[in-house]
């Protein structure tokens, strides 16, 4: 399998032509999400290519999307990704939905972050706004707790340090069928 990462300016059609750049080249497409961040599209891909189809060779079929939609494109194999993190993913590790929200200042996202690592949560997913006219940040991490944490000990965690910083925090289960 082959990660696909594609950025640029965001235009209609920008999906579609990464879609259909890999079905023309036989690829699959595993998993994706997909995001606009300032203005940006924002694109990562997990495929299945053709038999004895390389990440260089992904990269050089979809390399004309630089020029025709302005796209920034990287391909490389997961197994290399997976080797970096040291294994595959444990898709039977607790799954949780952390909700922040508080007036917005530099550090945020550090702080809560930060939380998060020294109890060994992995975040799985992460989408931050700032609503209100700019006075509120809004901050949704999908997180994947380790065996040896209960839920309750990360939460107290969190509400300690969003007293601290003047947040507000919410930490849920996520039900198996929830995407």
């Amino acid at each position: 399998m082959i990660i696909i990462t594609a950025v640029g300016a965001d235009r209609p059609g920008m999906a579609h032509a990464v879609a259909a750049k890999l079905a023309d080249y036989g690829c699959n497409i595993e998993d994706t999400t997909m995001t606009r961040l300032c203005g940006e599209f924002a694109m990562i891909l997990i495929v299945s290519p053709p038999p004895d189809i390389a990440p260089a060779d992904l990269a050089i079929h979809l390399s004309p999307l630089e020029k025709s939609h302005g796209l920034f494109i990287n391909c490389r194999a997961v197994a290399e990704v997976q080797e970096q993190i040291g294994g595959q993913d444990d898709y039977t590790a607790p799954r949780y939905m952390l909700s922040v929200y508080g007036p917005e200042k530099s550090g945020l996202v550090a702080r809560i972050t930060g939380v998060l690592a020294a109890h060994g949560v992995n975040i799985t997913d992460v989408q931050t706004r700032v609503a209100s006219h700019g006075t509120v940040y809004i901050m949704i991490f999908e997180v994947e707790l380790p065996a040896n944490l209960e839920a309750e000990t990360l939460q107290q965690s969190l509400h300690n340090t969003a007293h601290e910083i003047g947040v507000e925090v919410s930490l849920r289960p996520l039900e198996e069928d929830t995407l």
